[in-house]
């Protein structure tokens, strides 16, 4: 099946068909699968910017993915963890590979590989694109 593939689609098409079983075996959750395809929709307030480490623009887009994913039940007080703690987020921002750090607290332990896609795109998406 492989062969008949463009060498850039196989990376693609590995990660669908892994979605697929894990749908298969209820280890997704189809709202957090609707978020990490769409993201956040609606108007949100944006809470002033805590960080020294994002500008106003990235600040907007990091809270709006963080506000509405935690609405998702995995992801509950998330927002407000990363506005008190936002230096331990800031590793992750800085790093060059930031998809193997792990989050911090709790968050890390509590989430699975899926969730922490989700997390990571919402502070560094061009680890996730």
């Amino acid at each position: 099946m492989c062969r008949s593939l463009f060498e850039k689609d196989k990376l693609l098409f590995s990660f669908l068909l892994t979605t697929k079983i894990l749908f298969g075996d209820n280890q997704i959750d189809m709202d957090e699968w609707r978020y990490f395809l769409a993201g956040p929709s609606g108007s949100i307030d944006i809470v002033a910017n805590p960080t020294d480490w994002l500008d106003d623009l990235e600040w907007t887009q990091v809270y709006k993915q963080l506000y509405v994913m935690s609405k998702l039940p995995a992801f509950v007080g998330i927002d407000s963890y990363f506005i008190e703690f936002h230096k331990k987020f800031k590793k992750i921002f800085d790093s060059p590979d930031a998809h193997e750090e792990p989050l911090p607290g709790d968050w890390n332990e509590k989430l699975n590989s899926f969730q922490k896609m989700i997390v990571l795109k919402s502070i560094r998406p061009d680890k996730i694109c």
